[in-house]
């Protein structure tokens, strides 16, 4: 046996310490065995049987040793005296003692005390070499039962101890000097046989005794002739000894061999003789047959018994009907590599059995030869050495079952997420055993990915896969709806940007064949094919620098390049957002004037009066008779008029809207802006109205009415002077909202829509700043989430115009009733005096006078409704200033001020005095159209 040496626990750390200490404790043996012996012994063969008990018994120091050192020490010393003293005293005193007499037995005094003494000079070396209290008992212990057993009593033996006492007492003893053995060489047997070729020759002789190739292995035949000149005594000693050392190996080897294969039973999940399994917990347990073990034997039994919990619990996680496996394509693929992990894991078992079977047959065929024991050539399995070995496999078998235990019923990207979480370990055989698990399962994972990339297809009947595709959705919907991210799949290998650029390269590579019909291959798949086959790995990198990621990022610009310049090209992007602006956001402003101008008439009527092809007919018409006549004719084939489904008293002026039709490619990805193009086109619709309500109804009915009631001035200034003031606050509120809204906002938007346009690499890039553009016009328009309460001030004024247009055509109404009766009663003046009838009568004088009587009456009435008419317009506007200056935009605040450039309305509205303080702007948001709040906050201002 040459893997398990002595070793003390204290030799140093260097070659000399060792050497040192395994000559050291192989000559204390030595000179022990030559104390023990008689003169006529042969130590030799002591020293021989205790190395042989050292070789053979690696637990008995674990066994109750009968005797401590002290009581040890005096029986080894009464020993020591009374074998000098027997050897003193002869049977037959020839003549030769007669005449010694007295110098004999003061020799023989002097032997007996210098034998103790030189044993304990000896422990004491003992002592210093060997620390272990109890190893050291163990030691002694057999020691002295090998000297107490050479003298025959009535029962074969003497000394003190019985045949049965004796033979009970020999393997504990031998399993203590196998104890000393087995620990010692545990650290040291590397390093001593690499330095065996360099030690001394008679250093290396010992060292051979030591290491099994010499007292600690031997027992032959012929060692046992070597001491054929003892005598008849010694003789019938010895093979008793060998008797007795013959049987006890034999139990030995079969106890340890009977131990080793439970334990191989068990690293495959089998229950054996003292291995059971525990219902609940399905650890092994120790079973009552185990309690002839040792204590030590015992403890590495269940301790070696983990390794086959582990297997089991790794082997449940491989089988489908437990359902505790992972699911898909990825989770087959991390089941096989648990697979994998089990084979190799059975292989080093079936390693270990193979191993048991030549041991056993050895010892079967050629441990005992007749009476005489043989030499031991092979190295025993021990269960030290199978505890070395489990030790990298009980860690590989627990790092499984715990990352399979994570991965229950996961599958696809959340799978290999839960997986590529482990790499973060330290420990570099943990990160080399999660790599090639993340290999094995990521290997559908990469044929889902080229696919996706290569052809646009999706081959994902399990749902592992981080693209979805919507098979509901059409491809008209194909570049916004079809496809998207599953998050909930996607790796955290994977980068959010990274996953984008694999969605659109795909999607691009599908909108190009099934919605431009361009099915030419995309530049650069050989390179990716290649490079996902060789470089697979590179995918699980924390830094998006490798060949894998450049290569995706290569095919990404080539195929978003190659969409944009087909809409770019062709199908005129561009030119389609640049009409899109100008006729549904009111850019072109020619064409809207003319075409409110034609359609008034039109849109006067009730809403349900009104047909498409008449409104058409007048939009063509406006359009020929404007710039807009010189634009492309594809351009202006995609306009339309659109009558939305009228509610109870609408006119045309609700429901009419323009629409731009997109068709082909440009459908799939401007489709779902065309509902905000919509929703911005009606404020800016009704906000142009108004302006052509002041312009060219209120303010042009003013101008041209003002000379034929010139002879009502007396009577009419008053109220028409408030009127034109009116009129000018709200052409001054119009013409600077417009301002704001077509300038400031739309045109600001749409230049930074064409730098965007111009410095684009991917279609996503023109669509994000189409987007953008899109948003900006809602905030600008007071249509967003946080411009409720301006639009609704907004429209608040836009009623106290259409109440104005209304109340003028009233009054002017009246007013030239009330001229053409005046003109009317002065001809039949004038007819009457021509007549010679001189005048007109008293009753026509009457009549007249309460004419004027009724029309002072209406003119006074129709004042004080212009005043109210007045106070709600002015309450409108303060409270739209009022939101304005509360608002978080700053443009909106500065747009507030322009509006009140004069600080007309500041001056009679105190909350807009108040200092733009987030706690004023929360109060001003609060008092906002409520009177009696507005009053206590006049009493917190002042």
């Amino acid at each position: 046996m040459s893997t398990n040496l002595l070793d003390s626990g204290d030799c140093g750390d260097g070659r000399d310490g060792r050497r040192g200490n395994y000559k050291d404790i192989y000559e204390l043996l030595e000179e022990l065995c030559k104390t023990l012996a008689s003169p006529s012994d042969n130590h030799r063969e002591i020293l021989r049987h205790v190395t042989q008990y050292i070789s053979n018994c690696p637990t008995a120091l674990s066994s109750t040793l009968p005797y401590d050192e002290t009581s040890l020490l005096t029986k080894i010393a009464n020993h020591l005296d009374a074998t000098a003293a027997r050897a003193a005293t002869p049977t037959a005193p020839s003549a030769d003692a007669t005449k010694t007499g007295t110098g004999s037995s003061a020799e023989d005094s002097t032997g007996i005390a210098s034998n103790s003494a030189l044993f304990l000079k000896f422990h004491e070396q003992l002592k210093a070499s060997l620390p272990n209290e109890q190893k050291r008992t163990a030691l002694l212990t057999f020691l002295y039962f090998m000297a107490d057993s050479k003298y025959p009593s009535e029962n074969g033996y003497n000394g003190g101890v019985g045949n049965n006492q004796r033979s009970h007492l020999m393997p504990t003893a031998n399993s203590a000097l196998q104890s000393i053995r087995s620990h010692l060489m545990h650290k040291s047997v590397a390093q001593a046989q690499s330095n065996n070729s360099t030690l001394p020759s008679a250093t290396r002789s010992q060292h051979t005794m030591l290491t099994g190739r010499g007292a600690f292995s031997r027992f032959t035949p012929e060692s046992d002739t070597a001491g054929g000149s003892v005598g008849g005594s010694h003789g019938t000693h010895f093979s008793t000894l060998r008797a007795h050392s013959s049987k006890s190996l034999e139990l030995q080897h079969n106890l340890n061999d009977d131990i080793v294969q439970n334990i191989i039973y068990a690293f495959t999940g089998i229950q054996g003789k003292y291995l059971k399994k525990d219902v609940i917990s399905g650890r092994f347990k120790l079973d009552s047959k185990a309690k002839t073990l040792s204590v030590v034997q015992a403890g590495m039994l269940l301790r070696l018994s983990e390794l086959g919990y582990f297997h089991d619990l790794v082997q449940s996680y491989t089988d489908t009907k437990s359902g505790l496996c992972p699911l898909g394509f990825m989770g087959q693929g991390f089941v096989s590599a648990l697979k994998n992990e089990l084979t190799r894991y059975y292989g080093m078992v079936a390693t270990l059995q193979e191993q048991l079977n030549r041991q056993r047959d050895f010892e079967h065929n050629t441990i005992l030869k007749g009476n005489s024991i043989v030499p031991m050539r092979h190295e025993q399995l021990t269960l030290m050495k199978i505890l070395v070995w489990s030790v990298d496999a009980l860690k590989r078998l627990k790092w499984l079952a715990t990352i399979a235990a994570a991965c229950q019923e996961k599958k696809g990207g959340a799978l290999a997420s839960t997986v590529h979480s482990f790499l973060n370990n330290g420990n570099p055989t943990v990160k080399s055993l999660v790599r090639e698990l993340l290999l094995a399962i990521c290997g559908p994972l990469y044929q889902m990915l080229s696919h996706w990339l290569l052809e646009g297809e999706i081959n994902d009947p399990h749902g592992e896969f981080f693209i979805e595709c919507l098979a509901e959705v059409g491809p008209d919907r194909l570049w916004h709806d079809k496809y998207r991210v599953r998050t909930s799949m996607l790796p955290n290998f994977v980068s959010t940007e990274m996953a984008h650029k694999i969605l659109v390269t795909g999607k691009s590579i599908n909108f190009l064949c099934e919605v431009c019909e361009d099915n030419r291959p995309v530049k650069g798949r050989d390179e990716l094919r290649q490079c996902i086959e060789e470089n697979a790995d590179h995918i699980f990198s924390h830094v998006a620098d490798t060949k894998l990621h450049s290569t995706i990022d290569a095919i990404y610009l080539n195929t978003s390049k190659r969409v944009l310049d087909i809409v770019m090209g062709p199908h005129k992007l561009l030119e389609h957002l640049q009409a899109m602006r100008r006729y549904l956001l009111l850019g072109q402003g020619d064409f809207i004037g003319i075409l409110m101008e034609n359609l008034k008439c039109e849109l006067d009527k009730p809403a349900k009066e009104l047909y498409c092809y008449d409104l058409s007919s007048i939009m063509d018409a406006a359009i020929r008779s404007t710039n807009a006549q010189y634009d492309d004719p594809e351009i202006l084939n995609h306009l339309d008029v659109r009558l939305l489904t009228p509610c109870d008293g609408d006119i045309g002026w609700d429901i009419l809207s323009l629409q731009y039709t997109v068709r082909g490619p440009l459908a799939t990805m401007l489709e779902p802006c065309m509902g905000i193009y919509q929703m911005l086109f009606k404020p800016l619709w009704r906000m142009k109205h108004m302006e052509f309500v002041l312009s060219s109804k209120i303010w042009k009915d003013q101008k041209c009415n003002a000379k034929p009631l010139r002879s009502m001035a007396s009577e009419l200034n008053q109220v028409l002077y408030r009127l034109h003031l009116l009129t000018s606050e709200m052409i001054h509120f119009i013409h600077q909202m417009q301002y704001y809204i077509l300038f400031e906002v739309i045109e600001c938007s749409w230049a930074e829509l064409q730098d965007r346009v111009q410095q684009a690499k991917a279609l996503d890039d023109i669509l994000n700043a189409h987007d953008d553009f899109l948003n900006a016009i809602k905030c600008g328009a007071f249509l967003d989430s946080d411009s409720g309460q301006l639009c609704q001030n907004m429209e608040n004024v836009y009623d106290g115009i259409i109440r104005l247009e209304l109340w003028q055509d009233k009054f002017y109404e009246i007013c030239f009733k009330e001229l053409s009766a005046r003109k009317e009663y002065e001809n039949h003046i004038l007819i009457s005096e021509k007549l010679g009838k001189f005048g007109v009568t008293a009753e026509r004088q009457l009549e007249r006078d309460q004419e004027l009587k009724i029309f002072e009456q209406f003119i006074g009435s129709y004042h004080k409704s212009l005043d109210n008419i007045c106070a709600d317009y002015e309450k409108a506007v303060r409270c739209f200033l009022l939101t304005l200056n509360s608002h978080n935009d700053h443009n909106l605040q500065l747009f507030g001020i322009r509006l009140d450039f004069n600080e007309y309305y500041k001056k009679r509205d105190q909350r807009l005095c108040v200092p733009l303080t987030f706690e004023h702007m929360r109060m001003s948001i609060m008092f906002n159209g409520n009177k009696s709040l507005a009053s206590s906050r006049y009493s917190a201002v002042n």
